[in-house]
């Protein structure tokens, strides 16, 4: 259940939240263990981390189990664990239909989300995935924009709130396997961050180059750098920002 009350705040699955009082970016980068963020900001990759991580907070915890993608997402927006929001998997099987299938789709879901809950207290809202699979999950019951870098080229204003974004982002539409995907969501943060001044932003990227390349080596490195200098452009203006994983 999620409700407000008039001190600001509103109740998510038991959690008392503020509401935010400036633009709150929250960034859950896919598969990245923290070995990739020591080791970038140690050879000088991330500059705006290492200066962040002096004056703001950094800790560790432990990750949801199962580690899956959309386990982990769903635990983040809805400040409780699988077994209370009912996404247990990236994939399960339906005995209902005798199938395996994606769980992708919200009928799963029994839990109320964060970012649902925000836009009904009258909080602007955004949210940006990297692969489609994602975007219903997230968007769930929520008033705001929503889309995947998968299929920004069919974004439209009735299912996502806005529309035109390759035009916005200025960039072309990323193949689903590569770092382009993570980097357009970045991009697009800070074009609808630029234009649009959302109150709350969730940027969720996916894991293609944590498959591909170690911690500290050239491939991580470029991506890491690539993410530091969208993060140094949204703090720029303005926002608070939350780096999870």
């Amino acid at each position: 259940m999620a409700s407000t009350d008039l001190k600001l705040n509103v109740t998510v699955n038991g959690r008392l939240y503020k509401l935010p009082t400036q633009p709150t970016v929250v960034v859950c980068v896919d598969g990245c263990e923290p070995d990739y963020l020591g080791q970038a900001v140690a050879s000088g990759q991330m500059p705006w981390l290492k200066r962040t991580l002096a004056l703001g907070s950094g800790l560790t915890a432990d990750c949801v189990v199962p580690s899956f993608t959309n386990p982990n997402n769903l635990s983040i927006v809805t400040g409780v664990p699988p077994s209370v929001h009912g996404i247990c998997g990236n994939y399960l099987f339906d005995t209902a239909t005798g199938t395996e299938v994606m769980m992708n789709d919200p009928k799963w879901l029994r839990a109320p989300t964060l970012l649902a809950a925000l836009a009904d207290a009258g909080k602007s809202v955004a949210v940006i995935t990297a692969k489609d699979k994602l975007r219903a999950l997230l968007g769930h019951q929520m008033k705001g924009i929503c889309f995947s870098a998968e299929k920004a080229d069919q974004v439209n204003l009735k299912d996502n709130g806005i529309e035109d974004v390759l035009a916005l982002v200025g960039k072309p539409l990323p193949s689903v396997y590569s770092a382009d995907l993570s980097e357009f969501v970045f991009a697009g943060g800070v074009k609808i961050m630029q234009k649009y001044k959302p109150d709350v932003m969730y940027l969720s990227t996916t894991d293609y180059v944590q498959h591909k390349h170690a911690p500290g080596t050239d491939g991580a490195n470029v991506f890491y750098r690539m993410m530091d200098d969208y993060l140094d452009q949204l703090e720029a203006l303005g926002c608070v920002i939350v780096l999870t994983a």
